[in-house]
C-alpha cells in the first residue's frame, strides 16, 4: 500500500476547512489530530516498523476523530454520552459514506484501517489478528497521550462543559478510586463528578502499552501537572495523593520493564 502524506493532510485539511476553524474546539480538534499522528510515527519507530507500516500508523492518527467535527456541529459537545460515539460516527464517515477514498485509493487495508478507528475508544479491545492489535494500540496509545496534553493545554471548563468549582470542590467517586487502585481506565459509567473526569484522563496511562509511549508521557509531563491538581477538598486532596503515588509507582515500573 502507498500512502501520500501530502495528499492525505490536503484532503484532512479540506474537510476541517468546512468547520469553523476560528471555533476554540474545533481548532483544538484539528491540531490533535495532527499530533496523534506525528505519535503514531513516533511508537512506530520505536516498533521498528517498515515504512509502509509506519505510514498506516500514522493515516490512523490522521483520521480517527475525523468524526470529531461533525459531532461537534450536531450536538454542541464533545461529550460522547451526551451526544453519539465519535469514534464509531468516523469509522462511518469514512467507511459508509465513503470518504476514505478521497485520503487513499487503495482498499486493501480498510478493514483493518476501520476497525483501528472504530475501536480506538472501547474499554477493552475484543479479540482480534496480531496485525489488527498493532495498529489498534498503536493509535488508542497516541491518542491517550495527546488527550493528557489537552488537558492541560485547553480549560477543563471547556473540555467538559463545566464550572471550575465542580472539579474543585468535587469527591472521587469510590468507584472510581477502586479502578486507580487496581490499574485499570477507569470505566466512564464510574465517572459522576468532575474531578472524576480528570481521574478518567490520568488513568490512561493504565491502559498503554508500548514502552515508548511511557518514555513520551514522561518526557512530556502533562500527567505529572494533572497529578498536580489543587482540589479544595480535603477528603480529594488525601486521595490525589494515593492516586499520585500510585500512577508514579506504575509509571516507574513499566519504564523499567
Amino acid at each position: 500500500m502507498i500512502i501520500d502524506r501530502e495528499k492525505v493532510k490536503n484532503a484532512f485539511a479540506q474537510y476541517a476547512g468546512q468547520y469553523d476553524l476560528s471555533d476554540v474546539k474545533v481548532k483544538l480538534k484539528a491540531d490533535h489530530t495532527y499530533r496523534v499522528a506525528a505519535m503514531c510515527d513516533a511508537i512506530s519507530d520505536s516498533l521498528g516498523l517498515d515504512q509502509e507500516d509506519r505510514d498506516i500508523a500514522w493515516l490512523c492518527g490522521m483520521l480517527h476523530d475525523i468524526g470529531r467535527f461533525e459531532q461537534l456541529r450536531r450536538y454542541h459537545t464533545f461529550q460522547d454520552g451526551k451526544s453519539c460515539n465519535h469514534a464509531a460516527l468516523s469509522a462511518d464517515i469514512l467507511f459508509i459514506d465513503g470518504k476514505i477514498r478521497d485520503y487513499i485509493v487503495d482498499s486493501s487495508e480498510d478493514r483493518m484501517i476501520e476497525k483501528a478507528i472504530r475501536l480506538h475508544n472501547v474499554y477493552q479491545l475484543p479479540q482480534m489478528t496480531d496485525r489488527e492489535y498493532l495498529f489498534a494500540t498503536i493509535l488508542r496509545d497516541a491518542d491517550k497521550i495527546d488527550i493528557l496534553r489537552v488537558n492541560c493545554e485547553t480549560p477543563i471548563t471547556e473540555i467538559y462543559d463545566l464550572p471550575m468549582e465542580a472539579f474543585r470542590d468535587s469527591a472521587i467517586s469510590p468507584e472510581v478510586m477502586e479502578d486507580v487502585r487496581a490499574h485499570r481506565n477507569v470505566l466512564r459509567t464510574h465517572s459522576k463528578t468532575g474531578i472524576d473526569f480528570i481521574l478518567g484522563h490520568i488513568s490512561f496511562v493504565f491502559g498503554l502499552v508500548y514502552k515508548e509511549s511511557f518514555r513520551q508521557v514522561k518526557a512530556q509531563g502533562y500527567l505529572a501537572q494533572l497529578l498536580a491538581f489543587r482540589s479544595d477538598n480535603p477528603q480529594t486532596v488525601k486521595d490525589l495523593e494515593e492516586v499520585r503515588r500510585i500512577v508514579e509507582d506504575y509509571m516507574e515500573e513499566r519504564l523499567r520493564g
